[in-house]
């Protein structure tokens, strides 16, 4: 494995990410990973997910959002969605990326981003996603929300403009919400849920899956006990192995 670290340009701001090549002959398909809300720092996505996708011959990169840890700014939904077209852009000028193979893995919030940006990007091959935010709306309305936002504040890993935060991402999430684009996806998508997930319905994840269109590859799997992190090391696994072989099969056969 080879690690590189960059900085990319957004705006008066700079995205802070790590890209993981694999030791072969390049270019090499990619998978640009988006996080939850914050999800983990880019540096420890190396065990998850890059050591076995860089094993079969495909590259990984993993960032933070501007306004999340070390890149620089405010964290805005917006401006989230704006980062990651910045970032692809970056990339598939990138000498070791073959920008014919770029693909999605998106957990969590970052599997509402996931789904909003391929359904607008011809470049994404086809996308993966984890325990998906299926409709942004309903995240400030959750009864946890007060407490997420609150986490986020003390914590220090997210920075926000200083405004009402609920209204604010209200707002804001209206623009890209994966509710309404659902079925204007067209490339291939793989979903992976489980059915203790404590934040979000499996059933409604169900049903809005099958909004996609019908001709669309598609397949969801729902793994029994599994909860929205699938924290459980088993779970895990299996969430893995099924993501991995989708891109193996997607982005190398």
């Amino acid at each position: 494995m080879k690690i590189e670290y960059t900085d990319i340009n957004f705006r008066n701001e700079t995205i802070n990410g790590v890209l993981y090549l694999p030791e072969s002959q390049y270019p090499v398909p990619l998978v640009v990973h988006l996080n939850g809300m914050p999800g983990l720092e880019p540096e420890k996505e190396g065990e998850r997910f890059a050591q076995e996708l860089n094993s079969i011959g495909i590259a990984y990169y993993a960032f933070d959002y501007t306004g999340v840890r070390n890149s620089t700014g405010l964290f805005e939904y917006y401006y989230s969605q704006e980062n990651i077209n910045t970032i692809i852009t970056y990339l598939v000028h990138h000498p070791k990326i073959l920008p014919t193979k770029i693909a999605l893995l998106g957990e969590s919030f970052g599997g509402a981003m996931a789904l909003c940006h391929a359904a607008r990007d011809n470049r994404i091959q086809c996308l993966a996603i984890r325990s998906p935010v299926y409709d942004t709306k309903k995240i400030p309305q959750l009864k946890i929300f007060d407490g997420l936002s609150l986490m986020w504040k003390l914590n220090k890993q997210m920075r926000f403009p200083k405004v009402n935060l609920k209204s604010f991402f209200e707002i804001q999430s209206s623009h890209y919400n994966p509710n309404k684009l659902v079925e204007q996806l067209n490339c291939p998508v793989r979903m992976i849920t489980g059915t203790k997930d404590e934040i979000l319905d499996a059933e409604e994840i169900e049903k809005w899956f099958k909004r996609l269109p019908v001709d669309l590859d598609k397949e969801l799997q729902i793994i029994e006990n599994a909860d929205h992190n699938f924290s459980n090391k088993v779970h895990f696994q299996q969430m893995k192995n099924y993501v991995i072989d989708f891109f193996r099969q997607r982005l190398i056969n």
